[in-house]
């Protein structure tokens, strides 16, 4: 799958997060990170900024891979 907005990244790690029966108290847990913080990153339509080392350790969780493309 190709995301090419933070607002859909952050839709689509939601929904990976619920299609495993993961709460975000349970994510934060694993993530080492705030309930609070997975709430308004969730919530943010892609407009809070997140850590990459963060955004990563969510996705290697909830078992997504990501992929990075820069461009000039």
């Amino acid at each position: 799958m190709y995301i090419d907005s933070t607002q859909d990244l952050t839709k689509e790690l939601a929904k990976r997060r619920k299609a495993l029966g993961i709460s975000q108290l349970q994510l934060s847990q694993l993530c080492n990170l705030s309930v609070n913080g997975i709430s308004k990153f969730e919530a943010s339509d892609g407009d809070r900024e997140i850590k990459l080392s963060t955004l990563l350790k969510i996705s290697k969780i909830l078992g997504i891979r990501l992929k990075l493309e820069f461009e000039k």
